[in-house]
């Protein structure tokens, strides 16, 4: 039975996260197989589904499952999930990403201050980039405007750039959205 409800689930998840495709090379090769064989299901879920773990979902080919993982699994981008005889990959969907890049050096120090106290007062979850620009998801382009006001101050000196892609906040980083 599914997360309490008393309704059957086919398949029902219960365990906990087989791997990933993207640490794991056999669990990739199985993957591949599975999907030349035309058996691989595929799970697609945005990055606050990722986080529960207890949830109802179609695969993309339409099957049913619900999904019960340990309280505390979060799901990532590749984890692969099984009821011994079938496996799914879970796929995290693109989402809006803002990118903030100091312009200067010089001011970097102070340009990211400013910028991690006033994304962070909005309760966003951030990663930096190797370039070491602040990425952070957006709900919407609406926000951009928003965003280019709070950054009022510091505007003149920081690049904004907007890119569709899957958001991972760095460890430690990720706090709940407003």
């Amino acid at each position: 039975y599914d997360i309490g409800l008393g309704i059957p689930a086919e398949p029902l998840f219960r365990s906990s996260v087989f791997g990933n495709v993207y640490k794991d090379f056999q669990l990739k090769e199985k993957i591949d197989h599975a999907e030349k064989q035309g058996e691989l299901k595929q799970l697609f879920l945005s990055r606050t589904e990722m986080e529960k773990s207890h949830q109802r979902k179609n695969t993309e080919d339409g099957m049913e499952i619900g999904l019960s993982l340990e309280a505390g699994t979060t799901l990532h981008n590749g984890d692969v999930l099984s009821n011994g005889t079938e496996l799914i990959l879970v796929n995290q969907l693109p989402e809006k990403v803002l990118h903030a890049k100091a312009k200067s050096d010089n001011e970097s120090s102070s340009v990211y201050l400013q910028l991690g106290h006033i994304i962070g007062n909005r309760h966003r979850p951030i990663s930096i980039s190797d370039d070491g620009s602040v990425q952070f998801p957006i709900h919407d382009d609406s926000e951009v405007e928003l965003f280019t006001k709070l950054f009022h101050e510091i505007i003149d000196h920081i690049t904004l750039t907007i890119q569709e892609q899957i958001f991972v906040a760095n460890q430690g980083m990720n706090v709940h959205e407003h």
